[in-house]
């Protein structure tokens, strides 16, 4: 038997209120089911300005002690208000809790018309909670809805979010924070291995040729046109060799890319007859010996940078 004061729910032989089941939901975050099929606002067939919620099942996380199950069996229609003839405004489709009328309806919450419209203020106290399904936009005379006028809020957490068991989030940042520094760490061991290797084969680096990064040149006869990109195993010592990815290769052979590179200090240079008209996708082997964390005193490998990676 629990002691006085602590309720184990649930138990057979005893007989529970609903404020203990509220108590059990309440260990439930606030949501939806899932976006497949639970509380999908739609814009209905006829044309008019009329709203589909499909049927669903939600929580709600009202207080510290209290969680609320709701469930619409059936799909429903809304009808929006008119639109202001003059200005554009934003309403928004609320799944809402009463608490003084102990019930759960389906509202739409009018925006205020604006030539900036903003999204009309959601409520989330123990008297009047919602979840936010859906924002509509209404501009000025608006007569028939269309898809392009809804945007599903229902992923968005501090609107509606999807209902989560047992946690009430996760550490994205901590974890974030984790990944970064084993990250670095890795790098900071891979740059002291490749600069204790001495030659040969050093890898394969994929280098980024936008379509706007091409000047004017004349150290290269018959090319008109070069590109220098950021390659970090790259020094003047390096032997490159580079072909253009399969999806690129006819953007640059139409420009005519050169079939030599050539690497400096961190550094990859490529020349062409003419710019390309669009990005070219370069795989670049390197042999010979590789640079290292001495050259410049970053934590790098390859051509990825981790010392201004923020999450």
């Amino acid at each position: 038997m629990s002691s006085p004061g602590i309720i184990t729910y649930p138990l057979g032989g005893i007989t529970y209120d609903a404020e203990d089941a509220a108590a059990y939901f309440a260990g439930r975050t606030s949501g939806v089911y899932s976006t497949d099929i639970d509380f999908a606002v739609a814009a209905a067939a006829d044309g008019s300005t009329d709203l589909t919620v499909s049927a669903g099942q939600a929580w709600m996380h009202v207080s510290r002690w209290v969680g609320l199950s709701v469930t619409m069996r059936e799909a429903q229609t809304l009808t929006l208000p008119l639109a202001d003839s003059a200005l554009p405004r934003i309403d928004r489709v609320v799944l809402r809790y009463d608490a003084t009328s102990r019930s759960t309806s389906l509202q739409v919450l009018q925006g205020t018309p604006s030539s900036e419209p903003a999204a009309p203020a959601i409520s989330r106290t123990e008297m009047v909670y919602d979840l936010c399904l859906a924002e509509v936009s209404r501009p000025a005379g608006q007569t028939a809805l269309t898809t392009a006028n809804l945007t599903d809020t229902r992923t968005d957490e501090a609107l509606c979010g999807l209902m989560r068991d047992g946690v009430t989030g996760i550490p994205m940042d901590e974890l974030g924070r984790q990944a970064l520094a084993k990250a670095k760490e890795t790098a900071a061991l891979c740059d002291k291995l490749l600069a204790s290797y001495t030659g040969g084969y050093l890898g394969i680096w994929p280098v980024t040729l936008p379509a706007d990064g091409w000047e004017s040149c004349e150290d290269m006869p018959g090319y008109a046109c070069k590109q220098t990109a950021a390659l970090r195993a790259a020094r003047a010592a390096t032997v490159p060799s580079a072909v253009p990815s399969p999806e690129t290769y006819t953007v640059a052979v139409t420009a005519g890319l050169a079939g030599v590179c050539e690497t400096g200090g961190g550094t990859i240079t490529f020349w062409a007859e003419n710019v390309p008209e669009g990005g070219i996708q370069m795989q670049v082997e390197l042999l010979g010996p590789s640079a290292s964390t001495a050259d410049t005193g970053e934590d790098t490998l390859g051509d990825t940078v981790l010392d201004d990676t923020t999450l």
